[in-house]
Parts: structure tokens; sequence; C-alpha cells
């Protein structure tokens, strides 16, 4: 019996000291050990076991409770090298190498001057060429959309924007790569030749004929939608009307044949006869298939939190008999574009985003955390913010609020449409809350409430 127990110690002993090392630090990002970029810094992230101790160029890295961590640091142009070191509790060691290089930004090739040009006449080449209030390409500073073959006057360039002549003191801005010069070079205003409405039981439509395709602004402002249609041969050079907004706002604009087409649809609820099942909710789980989206420190990947919160709270809203579908319900990739076509297509009154948050490689995650919700619309503005306390609340996390973004999914106007990153996947202390089983199902059940509250708000109005 004494040599079998001394048998057994020694082939435990053998097991302990010559296991190769299984604790080593897991990192989920950077994803390489030889990068080049043109950021000033870059974040490492991981899990720690909590038997090891990491360094990495000799720092010790302090994990939370649930062995994930953080760690930023700056880079110097040039070649930066770290070695990420593992200590076992036996004494065992294990470094990695990580190569990180750092170029200096692409020095922009434009002159950053406008240039005056030649007054004459462009064309747009295809459809939906975006009209900006400023020379940026942004989200936040669209004015309106181009049809293909719309006259514009350009009378100068910025970088790689063309400035167009609206009426007296007033430009727009197109690229000029989505422009192709015309031989005309004298100034020729159009003329709005008549304006009509026609109305069905499901929307209203404004009907403003010109004699050829027009520039056009449609701004959301104080609870309104101002039209203003340009380049008019009348005194003022452009026409404009405003649109007093009902509750729900959803509408469209289209350019074709010379002919401008404003779409209301009608509010679809009832405040007398009110019904959950005449609530058309389009819930869109991000990312998906070959699109992982963020990573957390602890390997979670986001399009499969997204989903999972996704099915939770279709499962919640069809108890409540909301109307409701899924842009995805499975672990595939789906564009941008049929994301947006398929709420479109199910005359969707609300469109929900689900995402969880990252940083960019520069930043540090341990100076974000918690929830915020984007919107762009401005009549998405007031869902974004009752989300993003209701979320922030359930979770016991930061509200960063609602902020506006130009994201595809929620720019256009036929639905309100909000995008909701629930929380930081790379934030050691956001990890305890989405590593926890309950997390799909209190998130759902959040998103779930605010919904309802900005439902309940908006009807008695």
């Amino acid at each position: 019996m004494e040599n079998k127990i001394i048998k057994i110690l020694i082939i435990l002993f053998v097991m302990i000291f010559h296991t190769p090392f299984a604790n080593a630090v897991i990192l989920t990002h950077p994803d390489n050990d030889c990068m080049t970029v043109d950021e000033d810094g870059i974040f490492f992230s991981g899990k720690i076991h909590k038997y090891e101790k990491v360094y990495i160029d000799g720092v010790p890295i302090i994990p939370a409770k649930s062995g994930a961590f953080s760690y930023s640091v700056p880079l110097k142009i040039g070649e930066n090298i770290f070695a990420v070191q593992s200590k076992d509790w036996l004494g065992n060691k294990t470094t990695k190498k990580y190569v990180i290089t750092r170029v200096s930004k692409e020095r922009n090739k434009n002159t950053d001057t406008f240039i005056e040009t030649e007054k004459s006449y462009y064309k747009t080449i295809r459809d939906n060429v975006v009209l900006r209030s400023t020379p940026l390409d942004m989200g936040m500073n669209r004015l309106g959309y181009l049809a293909k073959d719309t006259k514009v006057y350009i009378d100068g360039q910025f970088n790689e924007f063309s400035r167009i002549y609206l009426s007296e003191d007033n430009y727009g801005w197109a690229m000029t790569k989505d422009l192709e010069k015309i031989e005309e070079t004298k100034y020729i205003p159009i003329t709005l030749v008549s304006t009509d409405k026609v109305k069905t039981e499901k929307e209203t439509t404004y009907i403003f004929t010109c004699t050829d395709n027009m520039t056009y602004s449609a701004i959301v402002n104080d609870n309104k939608l101002v039209l203003t249609i340009y380049n008019l041969d009348n005194q003022n050079e452009k026409y404009i009307q405003e649109f007093k907004f009902d509750k729900f706002p959803r509408y469209s604009i289209l350019v074709q044949n010379s002919i401008l087409y404003l779409t209301f649809k009608n509010n679809p609820l009832d405040k007398n006869n009110y019904s959950n099942k005449n609530v058309k909710i389009i819930i869109d789980p991000g990312h998906g298939g070959r699109e992982l989206g963020a990573i957390g420190c602890l390997g979670h990947k986001e399009k499969t939190l997204n989903l999972e919160v996704a099915l939770k709270l279709k499962k919640i809203l069809e108890e409540h008999q909301y109307n409701v579908k899924l842009t995805r319900e499975t672990d595939k990739y789906v564009s941008l574009n049929d994301r947006i076509k398929f709420a479109q297509d199910n005359d969707a009154l609300i469109f929900i985003s689900i995402h969880q948050n990252s940083v960019p490689i520069s930043k540090n995650p341990l100076l974000n955390e918690g929830t915020v919700v984007f919107y762009f619309n401005p009549q998405s503005m007031e869902l974004a913010q009752t989300l993003s306390k209701s979320v922030s609340q359930a979770l016991l996390v930061n509200n960063q609020g609602a902020t506006q973004a130009s994201f595809a999914v929620i720019r256009p106007t036929e639905y309100i449409g909000v995008l909701a990153e629930l929380i930081y996947l790379v934030n050691p202390n956001d990890v305890s809350i989405y590593k926890q089983k309950k997390f799909a199902h209190t998130s759902a059940l959040a998103i779930y409430n605010g919904l309802s509250s900005y439902l309940h708000i908006e009807m008695n109005k």
C-alpha cells in the first residue's frame, strides 16, 4: 500500500512539473503580433488566469475579478516592440513579442484652400448624390440627395468637393467624383410648374413638378420638416414649404423625371383604439456570419451576444402582442442595404439595431464604459434617450445617453431608428456584466421597457 501511494505521488509530481505551461495569458487584442498602424497608441486586452502574473514590458497587469484586462500604451514613430510575459505559480514563464510599427498619417494631398473656377454646369452621374452643407465627408451635414442627371452650377472646388450655387449667398457641396462637366456655362434657373397633394388611407404625398431635376434640402427642425427647392426662376431663387410632424413622423423623398415626391406615412396607432399588433418593430442584431463585430477581453464575439439579446427581445415583444421581425435569426451575414430594405419592405414603425461597443485602437478602454444609444434623425432622439436610460439602469452601468451619429441603418427616414450599444466588450469592468447568463434577458427586458415607455409617452402627447 505504501509503495502504491509513493507511485501516485511520483506521477503527480511529474504531471505538475513537466506539463507544458497551460495558463499563459490569452490576448484578444491586438489580433496580430505584427502590425502597422498610423495611430499614436494601442491597447492590449485579454484574459489572465488566476494563478498567473502578467507583465507588459515589465509593467504588472492587474486584471478584474473575471480575469479580464485592458492596458493602453503610447506608440512612437517607427518600430515598437512589446514583450508580454506570463509567469505561473510554479515559476514557469512564457514570453510573446509584439511588433507594432507606427507610420505617419498620410499627408492630405489636398490644398485645404477654396479654388475658384469658371462658373459652369455639371450633372450628377449617379442617383443619391449627397448634397452637403459643408465640404466634409461626414454624416451630420447632409441636406438632401440628388437624382442622376441633376444639373448643378459649380463655381469652385475645395479638396475633393465642388461648390454648388443654390441661391444668392447660399451654397451646397457635392463630391467632385460624382459629377461630370457639361457644355452649358450660362446660369439657367428651372421653373416650379405645379404643386399637388394626394392623400390615401396609409399616406399623404406632396408632388412638386419642375422643368428639370432639382436640387433641394429637407431639414428637420422643431418638430417640422422644411423642404427647400433651389435654383428657381422666381425672385428668391427658391421655394420653401414647412410640414408639421404628427406622432411617429416617417417620410420619404423621391426625385424622378423632374418631379419631387414627398410622402408622409400616416400614424398607424389610434390613441382611442390602440393595439400593440399595429406596432411594427424591426430588431436588427448587428454583424453576423463572417462579420464578427468586436471581440471581448474574454473572447466573447459581439455578433453572438447581439443575436442572443435580439432573440430574447423578440420573444418578449411577441408575448405582448407586438408585430416584430428580425433582420437575422441565425449566425449569417446580412448587408447594411439588405437590413434597411427589410425594414422598409416591412413598413417598420420602429427599428432597433443591437450592438456591443468597442473603442478605436488608440483609445483607452478603461475610460469608456456603459450604454450609449445612437440616432441620426432628430425624430428618433427621444427613443434613443429613453432606451439609453432604461438599459443602463437595468445593467447598472454608466448612462452615456443619446448621441447623434451617421450610421447607415439609422439614416433612413421611413422609420424611427436607433442603434443601441449596450455595453463595452473591451472594458474589464463591463465584462462581469455581459458574461452573466441573464445578460441577454436583462438587456432585452430593458429595451422592451424603454420602448413601451416611449410608445406610451408619444401616444399621450
